[in-house]
């Protein structure tokens, strides 16, 4: 089974043809066929331990590439739990070569609270701290 999966997955090429023009033919070194049948496969496979490095009453929806973390806050400590999640995923991706891109992750606060708590979170670096 792996000899078939990297059979599959080595010795690609691809090129670019626009208006019926083509361009060269260069190597794939990484990632998988685009609209393959066994890509959405081998990434569900790829990050499959991902929710084991969740921290108890933190919660995570893995949908293809997407991933969403969330936790009721209702003090500060709360909140460093949900900073502690976001530093296990970041190095999840790190150790698996897979970033997640921090200028697509967003803050989401929903409370009935006139005062919710108010914390910044951090994700390789970057602040997070958007209120709606």
């Amino acid at each position: 089974m792996l000899n078939w999966f990297t059979n599959y997955l080595t010795g690609r090429t691809q090129r670019v043809v626009v208006d019926g023009v083509a361009s060269g033919w260069s190597s794939v070194t990484s990632g998988l066929p685009q609209g393959s049948i066994l890509g959405p496969m081998l990434f569900v496979l790829f990050i499959n331990d991902l929710p084991d490095i969740i921290p108890e009453k933190s919660e995570t929806a893995l949908y293809a590439d997407d991933t969403k973390t969330f936790r009721k806050i209702t003090c500060e400590d709360d909140a460093r739990q949900l900073q502690q999640t976001l530093t296990n995923l970041a190095t999840w991706s790190n150790t698996n070569n897979m970033r997640f891109n921090e200028l697509k992750c967003k803050v989401l606060t929903v409370s009935r609270k006139k005062q919710p708590v108010d914390f910044t979170y951090r994700l390789h670096g970057l602040d997070h701290s958007f209120s709606c």
